[in-house]
């Protein structure tokens, strides 16, 4: 187990770094919060999905407006026109003059699209554009009032210039005195009109003369006085946009009001846009905040959007969302999934980009950020701990299931694991990871050091190994291999293999199995409880001496989960062997060194003390410690170790810590909150860096020996950065700028391991 006490240490040992609505919380759980639950029903749920339309150069890609046919097309206002999208092609219109610059784009009651230009209000077609109807003035603002009661639609235009009513192909001039500025206008009844300008909400009375001018812009009526967006509601009301937030009007007196407040993640509004069931869409500077019933959700990023600079949604006939953004268009839009068809997009995405020989599991690296077509596997120092954990999904998932494809995978995934010991022609040893021949590695390469050099790493951490050769060729001259594998390496086999030998091996794989666990654990043994490199010393990390974790105080926060790794090892080896050298070894370091006793040491309450990845890695212990207890003493420590353990891990519903302490400690917590992370967790698995800084909806933790720029609590799996069960899920910023496809395999494992122990049922049952 790696150290705690330098949490930049931690991080950086591993090559990789990676609510949602929690409104259906009883819907999903089936009971409320803090009462035992039942396995929960797989019963179909939205995800979201989404989609990237930019367009051919940067000044069509400056998109201003959006609107959307019945039929589904899509127009834009662009900074180089008016465009629709035909397919996947944007297209402008082929007949009529080029307009140039476009403002605002606008669908009416009749399926008319009208544009405001520069240069004057148009209506447009795919195949021409008509000739003005507002001539020589710049319009930024269209609306409408469609009052069916009547058969008429009543539509206004507007611009720094004036406000004109349109009907038909004639425009009659509005004498009203408003700020110039005008960014919306909204005719409400057939006498009066909402203007939003850069210096107040003015509401016009048309049935007085002159017009009767109301300007709104105290604090008492307006949460800001510069309006960005008006939109008709279906109750009646008029939802107002600001810098401020959203204030909704009942005729002419504010009813209420959404700003920061109230969780609305960025203040400053863009756009409104409403869907046939009432949920909000608010399109603002930092994304598009969804509210509804009390919930707030952003999308945000490249995940969801081409650029956060939101302009204006529109929601097409089919429930998609279409936003216009500062660099193109983006369409969000929702499908029905069940878990377990969730799982079968993930098992694709592995199948098609994550798998490498000897049958390793990692990230794909994109030669291009975000495009999936060309992509590789590059090393990691944990390729052993992630396909061990690879394996162990795939053992669970055939336990279930009994789909031969299953098995198959997981025999695959074991002979990689069993590659990266035999490569290093040693008896027990184990690579971190393995290369052919000719592929240059990616991470810590080979080097040299000078003694100042190394009087410094020592500084940093006493115990750094020095390692010049890190890569070492094989025997057989075809691959080469890495040195200094680490605890976390251990841990990831020996689950891997606990699980395949269990769930999914066959008798020849089982003995397979019990020699390789032999020869491991075996080797630690004996060398003294320790992981001997090829030098014949340990390697940094993979430590579990007496010596070490009871006598050098540079150990004494690798005390508690060192000793329960130990033990776990010895009682899966001796699971799988029955050799009395295990039961021997675990006697003599719970009787003579207190091994069991130290397991309750794994709770830490100082947060530099306690790291996601130690959470995960003990996750995988406790579940092999208490599956294959070597003494009754070690379910009676290790029960009060996990009690202990997840006091402070389980507050943030991760499933996969959940699961295995729901199925360990006697207890059944609540899971809805997990369910809901496996549900939320975004299919696009490309590491788009995520900000959540500038987000004013959230806290930032500032208790002492937590890392400077954390959340106080994790925000949604899809408004954060993807972030595996060993990431830091309250940090402000993550990512990899979309150079690469991260593996689902941590959501696999979660849900197949819940699946196999009725924690999670399948659809329809």
């Amino acid at each position: 187990m790696k150290a705690r006490s330098n949490y930049l240490i931690k991080r950086a040992r591993r090559s990789s770094f990676r609510l949602p609505y929690y409104l259906l919380l009883l819907s999903i759980t089936g009971t409320a919060p803090g009462q035992p639950t039942l396995p929960v029903s797989d019963t179909p749920f939205e995800q979201d999905v989404h989609e990237s339309h930019p367009l051919a150069t940067p000044a069509e890609n400056d998109v201003r407006s959006i609107a959307v046919e019945p039929s589904g097309r899509v127009w834009a206002a662009t900074g180089a026109g008016v465009r629709y999208l035909d397919g996947n092609d944007w297209k402008k219109p082929s007949g009529g003059a080029e307009i140039g610059p476009v403002y605002t784009v606008h669908r009416d009651a009749s399926g008319v699209i009208w544009a405001g230009a520069w240069n004057g209000l148009y209506t447009v077609t795919p195949e021409i554009v008509s000739k003005p109807v507002i001539a020589n003035t710049l319009i930024s603002a269209i609306g409408e009032y469609d009052d069916s009661k009547a058969g008429k639609v009543t539509l206004v235009a507007a611009g720094p210039h004036g406000i004109w009513h349109i009907d038909g192909s004639v425009a009659t001039r509005i004498e009203a005195r408003t700020q110039t500025s005008i960014r919306a206008v909204l005719p409400v009844g057939r006498d009066k009109i909402w203007v939003g300008t850069a210096s107040g909400l003015f509401l016009l009375d048309l049935s007085r003369d002159p017009v009767l001018c109301t300007r709104y812009s105290e604090p008492s009526v307006v949460l800001s006085s510069n309006i960005s967006s008006l939109k008709a509601l279906p109750s009646g009301e008029v939802a107002v946009g600001s810098t401020g937030g959203v204030d909704f009007y009942s005729g002419s007196t504010r009813r209420t009001s959404l700003s920061v407040k109230d969780g609305l993640p960025n203040r400053y509004v863009t756009a409104i846009a409403i869907e046939p069931a009432g949920r909000l869409w608010i399109g603002t500077r930092l994304g598009v905040a969804r509210y509804y019933d009390h919930g707030w959700s952003l999308r945000h990023s490249r995940r969801w959007l081409q650029s956060n600079d939101v302009r204006d949604v529109a929601i097409a006939n089919d429930g998609s969302a279409w936003i216009a953004t500062g660099a193109g268009v983006d369409r969000i839009y929702q499908i029905k999934l069940t878990l377990q068809q969730k799982s079968d997009r993930f098992l694709e995405i592995i199948r098609a980009r994550h798998l490498r020989p000897p049958g390793l599991i990692g990230p794909a690296v994109l030669a291009t950020p975000g495009d999936l077509s060309k992509s590789f596997i590059e090393d990691d120092d944990n390729d052993g701990e992630h396909t061990g954990m690879y394996l162990a999904m795939e053992s669970f998932r055939y336990a279930t299931t009994h789909e031969a494809t299953a098995r198959e995978e997981a025999k695959a995934a074991f002979h990689g694991l069993l590659a990266l010991q035999r490569v290093t022609g040693t008896n027990h040893f184990i690579a971190r990871s393995m290369l052919p021949v000719g592929t240059a590695p990616r991470h810590e390469v080979d080097a040299t050091y000078t003694p100042q050099q190394v009087a410094e790493m020592g500084r940093i951490e006493l115990r750094e190994k020095i390692i010049e050769k890190r890569w070492v060729p094989s025997a057989d001259g075809q691959w080469l291999w890495k040195r200094d594998a680490s605890s976390d390496e251990v841990d990831g086999h020996i689950f891997g293999y606990a699980a395949y030998y269990d769930l999914a091996a066959d008798e020849d794989e089982k003995r397979l199995v019990a020699e390789q666990v032999d020869r491991i654990v075996g080797g630690i043994v004996d060398h003294g409880y320790v992981l001997a490199d090829i030098d014949g010393k340990a390697t940094r990390w993979g430590n579990w001496s007496p010596e070490s974790l009871n006598h050098d105080p540079n150990w004494y926060e690798e005390r508690g989960g060192n000793s329960a790794e130990m033990l776990e090892f010895l009682g899966v080896a001796y699971h799988m062997t029955h050799k009395q050298r295990y039961v021997d070894s675990a006697r003599y370091l719970i009787e003579q060194d207190g091994y069991a006793r130290n397991m309750l040491l794994t709770k830490f309450n100082t947060p530099s003390e306690r790291t996601r990845v130690e959470d995960e890695l003990m996750t995988m212990v406790y579940h092999d410690l208490l599956t294959y207890p070597i003494f009754p003493s070690v379910r009676e420590y290790g029960e009060q170790s996990l009690e202990n353990w997840y006091g402070s891990s389980g507050k943030d519903s991760t499933p996969f810590f959940d699961f295995v302490y729901n199925r360990f400690s006697g207890k059944r917590t609540p899971l809805g909150q997990a369910v809901e992370i496996l549900r939320d967790w975004p299919l696009d698995m490309i590491e788009w860096t995520v900000d959540n800084s500038q987000r004013e909806d959230i806290s930032i933790d500032k208790t002492p020996g937590v890392d400077q720029g954390n959340l106080t609590k994790p925000v949604a799996r899809s408004e954060m950065g993807l972030c595996n069960w060993d990431s830091e899920a309250t940090q402000l910023v993550i990512g990899r700028n979309g150079e690469r496809e991260d593996r689902p395999n941590d959501w696999l494992l979660a849900y197949w391991m819940g699946r196999y122990y009725d924690l999670l049922d399948g659809p329809g049952r």
